[in-house]
């Protein structure tokens, strides 16, 4: 007996290490506030090991009030599931950030951990080396539910600098019913039949007045959107150069001399599109989905998009971009990540209108892959999907937003007033250009 019982003891002793060890290994207690035996508990994304060490992420964001409110829920519910790491957000005044304020920042070193900056302004951050790369959220699932039209704008020197949150592109569009009475039964292709189209119009309508476009004062991506339309030759309207850089402008120039038969209609004034439109006195407008989606369903119907006018679906939308300055980058593409998910980009199409920017929401047939609530129609995914042509990414250029805000501000100086004066325009982008 005397023998049995140091063996017992020695039983029990070891048991209890053994329980000991696997007490700490297991450690149930993730939310404690210390670990005292310096095992950080550990949360997994996707295949990753993330460490959760305490960490404030800082987010600028440029939102309107409803889609703020939507923002504010579910980085709410991010810190419920991630309670290491405190969001701290900052709502901006739509606009009020320019590419200046951006670089001022950058160069000060206090920029954001995260910020949610128009496409334009992604790349020109990137190649001063004011971001980080998000290649490490773009793997896997996460990198081929992306849209190829939209994230081809976001690369460059082989690296991703931005992750797609938003999108409404700019599109043109013709009124069928016009067409077919000045008879064409689909888009004009090129300025030679627009100028016999004109000619049949201003017959058709005399004593009436009726416009083949509308360009609402300041807005420069509609005119983008026209140019890139009607453009023949090699250089871009999109690199914003000088006009002898880019083979001249005679679309344009076409432009100015017709420019009693466009009209100038904003589009926050869908009423009054919509009574044109109605009427036969507007043949075709570039609009974005926003706007189209206010039109009735009577208008809209009168419409159909034209194909070939689906340039530069990327440019009127925004991405979450991390700082080089930020110390918590992995924090920061999970919170990326979250806030970017298909679930989340499928809810603010159902509260809001905004297009989804992930592949896994558009379903067989190219239709959207929504359960309840209204679809975009089927080409809203073409024209998101396709891959932008090469050598079409003007945006890697330091300078390009500082020639979009200089042409955008002489573009509301010569369209506005119910008068469109494009020579003038050339002749004051050209003479002031951004060197």
């Amino acid at each position: 007996m005397r023998r049995i019982v140091p063996l017992l003891i020695g039983a029990l002793l070891l048991a209890a290490l053994l329980l000991l060890h696997f007490t700490r290994v297991l450690d149930w207690n993730w939310a404690r506030e210390s670990q005292g035996d310096s095992q950080s508990p550990v949360v997994y994304v996707g295949a990753e090991r993330v460490d959760t060490q305490p960490s404030e992420l800082y987010v600028t964001v440029s939102l309107d009030d409803a889609s703020f409110a939507r923002l504010t829920k579910l980085n709410d519910r991010f810190m419920a599931q991630y309670p290491h790491i405190e969001v701290h957000l900052r709502n901006e005044a739509p606009g009020s950030l320019s590419f200046e304020d951006w670089l001022t920042a950058g160069k000060r070193g206090d920029a954001p951990d995260v910020m949610l900056l128009n496409n334009a302004l992604v790349l020109p951050l990137a190649v001063q080396g004011y971001l980080k790369s998000v290649d490490a959220l773009m793997t896997g699932d996460m990198l081929t539910d992306q849209l190829a039209g939209l994230l081809e704008p976001l690369r460059w020197n082989g690296y991703l600098w931005g992750v797609p949150a938003d999108i409404e592109p700019y599109l043109l569009f013709w009124n069928k019913d016009m067409l077919a009475e000045l008879g064409q039964q689909s888009p004009i292709p090129d300025v030679a039949r627009l100028d016999e189209t004109l000619k049949k119009m201003a017959d058709a309508n005399a004593g009436e007045p009726a416009y083949f476009t509308n360009l609402s004062p300041g807005d420069l991506h509609q005119l983008l959107i026209w140019e890139a339309k009607f453009h023949q030759g090699e250089g871009k309207f999109i690199a914003l150069k000088k006009a002898e850089e880019t083979g001249g402008a005679p679309h344009l120039e076409w432009l100015n001399n017709h420019a009693e038969y466009v009209s100038g209609i904003p589009l926050s004034q869908p009423f009054k599109l919509s009574e044109l439109l109605i009427d036969n006195r507007l043949l075709s407008a570039v609009m974005t989905w926003g706007a189209y989606s206010k039109l009735n369903k009577g208008v809209q119907e009168k419409l159909i998009l034209d194909s070939e006018g689906l340039s530069y679906p990327w440019l009127n939308g925004s991405s979450f971009a991390i700082s080089a300055g930020s110390k918590h980058d992995d924090d920061a593409i999970i919170w990326i990540e979250e806030m970017t998910g298909a679930a989340n980009s499928d809810a603010a199409f159902g509260d809001a209108g905004k297009l989804p920017v992930r592949v896994s929401l558009y379903g067989e047939q190219d239709q959207l892959a929504f359960r309840n609530g209204p679809m975009p129609p089927v080409w809203w995914y073409e024209a998101l999907n396709a891959k932008q042509p090469e050598g079409e990414n003007a945006l890697a250029d330091p300078l390009w937003p500082l020639r979009w805000q200089q042409w955008e501000t002489e573009w509301r100086l010569h369209s506005g007033d119910g008068e469109l004066r494009i020579a003038e325009f050339l002749a004051a982008v050209t003479s002031n250009h951004q060197e």
